[in-house]
């Protein structure tokens, strides 16, 4: 773009120009005022000898007093140049001018800024001549050095040239400092923004708002909570106002006919007295209405921030409404989940961190004009509103804004939340306008969202990404194998600095964490501080899920030098799986820390245990008084068909086998860690675990070994390998007498056996019908010569495997089995011969034998009846349980079975009904006023030997 002057020029060389001031000679008496002054601001009245119209254009923009000293190199130096004539300056193609104040630590590009001292000329004055003086970038001092003075003229068109010529000073690389104001178009008291900030007072304290990153950009009107309030023009005490550094106006605001006025703004007591240093200058305005509008720019001084004068509150008489924005009222007549704003900005995230670093920190959702609802989006993906703070979140701005509390579900519609706004380390330090919530079908949430609390200083709303993972990531993650995470691991390790840094990882999707190969997860306790190979390690902040959470979100704690969970970085997922491991979605932390792993957590070592290493692999040592180094603790349980055996999980791993490299004869069959324990179990359902069962005429035995190898790798090892055989043995028959009265419900008689050994039931129940289906429970009317049913039956063996035999059953008048008065019933496994009554239903086809017979009464004169059995267990595969007493003789030579435990299992007694004399009943306890109820239940008690060989 061609320069206007430039132009001017062109002419001037043509011979037009005089040909332009000729008509305009003969017009002039005929032009208006307010004519006549706009032609002379574009066309000259003078000889081509005036430089308003004969200049050098200088745009250079590590000129403008308004960069922070990082922001270019101090390799610049107006010494050097060789300067001739004047010229007019310019900021990015935008017309400027040289500065007529100092600005602390500012060079222009050089390090001394040379500024002019005194104002500008106006148009009258024509050139004057205007003292030059000099600050050094790396001094609060001005006009420290004074350089050689300087033509300058104010020009039509309100722009200035400058003669500039070689400085004359002894400063090093001095440069004409040059600052750019926008032109107004139109008049700010009618065109600003409202800026309602009560925390900038002057009155409050307490917290660092760095504004120098705000996007500041046109006119602001200022309030408080509303009322008008003002800039102060006196000194403010350091650390007020919400700012490390507060500014402050230096001089008095303008009078409405002074119009657009530029002035100078101080630091308070910074290091010093009021004023030692300057931020840039502004312009400012009063109008109508008793207020004033300022046009604010990015301070100098890093957190520095605009002061507010309590003492200036005033009531707003507004000629026009001010730009306050308010959210609209709830519209009931449409679904929201349907008719939402999106709203997709990135750097709402709670991942962005360089916000917090100042970088991204202009964002104030308190200057948003809020209406309807709204979805949240980053970076094109669904997000969601965080549920939890994360220290120095800020989400782009200074306070972070996040949800007090849990998202609705479908079925709560819409619901009211608490805001919550946090600040560096201080979660829930503010409390925002509520705001409503609905989650909608598809997975994804809408909000109402208002304008935020004014008294929080630049409050934003934070998102966070909310994603369903597309596959499962029990399946689908990344193995993170790295030793130094253990929470045992010293950042000074064995003289080595590690100092990790899980703020350089680039973390995507879902981790699976191991220590040298062994399943390992977070901690859930703090860990001390400079542990896990950094010096902040990050744990969980919250046990970790059951299979049936699914995916859930939990906190993550820092721990610091001084206190645990001193910091909360950004929050993560995490899913328990299948096979007793867990997965971590990582994400980048906010401080140079570490994801720790504690490879003692999942194995719970007990009071008599600790956890350490031992061959590059965590588990569980034993105390000293549980150490036993020429034997394993282990102990024994057998009980009907199955067996267990458990052994100390310290003695065991400090034998060199984990528990998790033991099992059975079958692979499949591992331990089970309990209290310290390696338990390890079998039975004949479906857990048979590679376990045989032997006879061997008088017992049966069930045998298994629990087994571990090395994980040796290569041709040769010479690690030992553990076998542990056991085996559960059961006597094949055994009787016991009842030597307590009979209870007429139901009684168990107990014998006392050796420690260590189990015991199976055998019952023996009177039935009222032919089915078995009605066991005596009440009043019974037995008569003589009436059919009695009896069943016996072993409860607690494997059905599958095993038979009940009944060897012989008979009945006495007394609670007596070897009483010398008896009667028999069955004989040798089948029917009395002389007794043509007694039927045998069923004997050694399964766990229950039944036989029937006629009532009777010995004729001695006796009114008690008592049933005993004596039975055996017999394998199934055998096939010589079950013996037919209809095929002739059937005596066969009997087993060598242990009797010397010799009892009965017995029934009884049977007694004649009162008022009867040919009904009999079992007596009674005198526990109920019936007169005749059926009894009986004796349990057979059989001990369990057990024997463990060890080789």
């Amino acid at each position: 773009m061609v320069h206007p002057q430039l132009l001017i020029k062109a002419l001037i060389s043509s011979g037009e120009l005089q040909f332009i001031n000729t008509v305009f000679s003969c017009q002039r008496e005929n032009l208006p005022e307010f004519a006549l002054q706009q032609h002379l601001t574009s066309v000259p009245t003078t000889s081509s000898s005036d430089p308003c119209y004969d200049y050098n254009t200088l745009d250079e923009n590590w000129r403008d007093i308004r960069q922070r000293s990082y922001q270019y190199y101090y390799d610049h130096d107006d010494s050097l140049v060789e300067w001739s004539g004047w010229y007019r300056l310019y900021l990015n193609g935008e017309s400027a001018q040289m500065s007529e104040w100092c600005v602390s630590y500012v060079g222009c590009g050089g390090e001394t800024g040379l500024y002019l001292n005194g104002s500008h000329p106006t148009l009258e004055d024509g050139v004057v001549n205007l003292e030059v003086l000099g600050s050094s970038m790396w001094s609060n001092q001005c006009g420290i050095y004074t350089s050689t003075s300087i033509q300058v003229k104010a020009c039509p068109g309100d722009y200035y040239i400058y003669e500039f010529v070689k400085p004359n000073i002894s400063a090093p690389r001095p440069t004409y400092c040059a600052v750019a104001f926008q032109s107004i178009s139109s008049d700010p008291c009618y065109n600003y923004e409202s800026l309602d900030r009560p925390w900038r007072a002057n009155n409050v304290s307490g917290d660092w708002i760095c504004e120098e990153s705000f996007s500041w950009s046109g006119w602001y009107r200022l309030f408080y909570y509303g009322m008008n309030i003002q800039m102060p023009e006196t000194c403010v005490n350091s650390y007020s106002c919400n700012a490390y550094v507060n500014l402050w106006l230096s001089g008095p605001h303008p009078q409405i006919e002074d119009g657009v006025v530029t002035r100078e703004v101080c630091i308070g007591t910074y290091w010093g007295s009021c004023c030692d240093y300057k931020s840039n200058p502004i312009r400012l305005k009063a109008c109508p209405g008793n207020y004033y509008v300022y046009e604010l720019v990015n301070p100098q001084f890093w957190c520095s921030g605009y002061c507010t004068d309590i003492s200036t509150i005033s009531r707003p008489s507004f000629t026009v409404s001010p730009d306050v924005y308010t959210g609209s009222s709830i519209t009931l007549n449409y679904d929201p989940c349907i008719n939402y704003n999106i709203l997709n900005n990135y750097w709402r995230s709670t991942l962005n961190y360089w916000s917090w670093y100042g970088y991204i920190s202009d964002h104030d959702d308190t200057r948003v004009e809020w209406d309807g609802w709204y979805r949240l989006f980053i970076n094109g993906s669904s997000a969601q509103m965080p549920e939890w703070c994360a220290t120095y979140m800020s989400c782009g701005g200074f306070s972070a804004l996040w949800l007090g509390g849990s998202h609705p579900r479908l079925e709560d519609g819409v619901v009211t939340r608490e805001i919550y706004g946090s600040r560096h380390e201080q979660c829930s330090r503010y409390r925002s306008e509520p705001i409503h919530v609905k989650a909608c079908p598809g997975n994804f949430y809408v909000y109402k969202f208002t304008r935020p609390t004014v008294s929080i200083p630049v409050p934003v709303y934070c998102a966070v990404p909310f994603t369903t993972p597309s596959v499962d990531p029990c399946y689908n993650y990344t193995s993170l194998d790295e030793s130094w995470r253990a929470t045992d691991n010293y950042v000074y390790s064995n003289y080595y600095y590690y100092g990790m840094c899980d703020y350089n990882v680039e973390w995507n999707g879902w981790y699976r964490l191991f220590y040298n190969g062994q399943n390992t997860q977070m901690p859930e306790s703090c860990v001390n501080y400079g542990m896990c190979g950094t010096y902040e390690p990050l744990w969980l902040n919250g046990r970790h899920p059951q299979l049936e959470d699914g995916v859930v979100t939990r906190q993550v704690c820092a721990s610091a030098w001084y206190g645990c969970c001193t910091y909360t970085s950004h929050p993560i997922r995490v899913k328990a799986c299948p096979g007793n491991y867990y997965v971590y979605e990582f994400v980048k932390p906010i401080f140079c820390s570490a994801y720790c792993a504690d490879p003692c957590a999942e194995l719970s070592c007990t009071e008599d245990e600790w956890c350490g290493e031992k061959n590059g692999i965590y588990g569980c040592l034993c105390n000293e008084n549980q150490t036993t180094p020429d034997s394993f603790d282990f102990s024994e349980t057998c009980q009907s068909s199955s067996g267990s055996m458990s052994v100390s999980r310290c003695q065991l791993f400090e034998a060199g086998f984990p528990a998790d490299a033991l099992h059975l004869n079958d692979p499949s069959c591992k331990g089970t860690v309990r209290n310290g324990r390696v338990e390890f179990h079998f039975d004949n359902n479906e857990h048979i675990c590679g376990t045989s069962l032997v006879a061997n005429g008088t017992h049966f035995i069930y045998g298994n070994f629990i087994l571990g190898k090395p994980k040796s790798e290569g041709l040769i090892s010479r690690e030992k390998i553990l076998k542990l055989p056991f085996s559960c043995v059961y006597p094949q028959t055994q009787t016991l007498s009842m030597n307590v009265k009979i209870n007429p419900l139901e009684s168990i008689v107990h014998k006392t056996l050796p420690a260590g050994e189990g015991r199976y039931q055998v019952r023996m129940i009177p039935y009222e019908d032919d089915e078995f289906t009605r066991p005596f429970t009440g009043r019974v009317d037995a008569e003589l010569d009436q059919k009695m049913n009896v069943e016996v039956r072993v409860e607690g063996v494997d059905s599958g495997q095993f038979a009940l035999v009944m060897d012989t059953c008979w009945a006495t008048p007394v609670n007596d089995p070897d009483y010398s008065l008896h009667w028999d019933l069955i004989v040798t496994e089948c029917p009395n011969p002389n007794d043509d009554t007694v039927e045998l239903l069923q004997n050694g086809n399964s766990t229950s034998s039944r036989f029937s017979f006629r009532m009777f009464i010995f004729t001695a004169n006796s009114t008690k009846l008592y049933l005993h059995c004596a039975v055996h267990l017999c394998l199934l595969s055998s096939n010589h349980c079950s013996l037919d007493c209809n095929s002739g003789p059937h005596r066969r030579e009997r087993r060598s079975l242990d009797f010397q435990d010799s009892a009965s299992i017995s029934m009884g007694p049977l007694v004649l009904c009162e008022g009867s004399t040919d009904k009999w009943v079992p007596e009674q306890v005198k526990v109920s006023e019936a007169s005749c109820l059926c009894a009986s239940l004796m349990l057979l008690l059989v001990p369990l030997m057990s024997v463990l060989t060890l080789f």
